[in-house]
C-alpha cells in the first residue's frame, strides 16, 4: 500500500502541475487579446494541459471511489451484499480499463509521425495520455475491489490509501 500511496502522491502532484500550468497558459491567452501581442499557441498548449489534468486527476478520483454513481438499486440491497455488488462494479471498471490499454497504445502510435499544428509537439506524447490514464484506472480499480472487501464496516473507509 505504500507504493499506491507515493503513486497517488506523484498523480496530485502532476495533477496539480498540469492544470496550474493550464490556467497561467490561459491567462496568457486572455491578456494576449487585449495586448498588442498575438499568443497563436496558447489554444494548443491550453488543449494539451487540460487533456493532461484529466489523464492524472481521473485515477485519482477512481482511488477516492469519487466517481458519479447511482445508489438506487444498491440502496436496495442488504449492508453484507452491498460489498460485493460494489466490488464487482470496480472488477467491470477494472477489466474494461485494461482491456482499453492496447487500443489506447494503438491510438497513441497513430501520432508517431503527426505534429501539432503550432507548437511542433510530436502527437504521440500527447496521445499516449490515454494509456496513462487507462493504466491507473484499471490499477486502482483493482486496489478499490481489495479495499472494498477487506472493510469490516463498508461506509468507513473511502479511498484505497488511507
Amino acid at each position: 500500500m505504500q507504493a499506491i500511496h507515493i503513486l497517488s502522491r506523484i498523480l496530485k502532484f502532476l495533477t496539480i502541475a498540469s492544470f496550474s500550468a493550464l490556467v497561467l497558459v490561459v491567462i496568457i491567452q486572455i491578456t494576449g487579446r487585449y495586448s498588442p501581442f498575438s499568443f497563436v499557441w496558447t489554444e494548443e498548449l491550453s488543449r494539451f494541459f487540460f487533456i493532461f489534468s484529466i489523464a492524472f486527476a481521473a485515477p485519482l478520483a477512481m482511488e477516492q471511489r469519487e466517481y458519479v454513481r447511482v445508489d438506487l438499486f444498491i440502496d436496495f440491497l442488504p449492508e453484507k451484499l452491498k460489498k460485493y455488488v460494489d466490488a464487482m462494479i470496480y472488477l467491470i471498471l477494472g477489466l474494461f480499463s485494461a482491456f482499453l490499454i492496447s487500443y489506447a497504445y494503438e491510438f497513441t502510435l497513430l501520432g508517431k509521425n503527426q505534429s501539432s499544428a503550432t507548437l511542433a509537439i510530436e502527437m504521440y506524447y500527447i496521445h499516449f495520455s490515454m494509456v496513462i490514464l487507462f493504466v491507473f484506472l484499471a490499477l486502482y480499480s483493482f486496489f478499490n475491489i481489495y479495499a472494498v472487501l477487506k472493510l469490516d464496516q463498508y461506509e468507513e473507509e473511502e479511498g484505497v490509501n488511507q
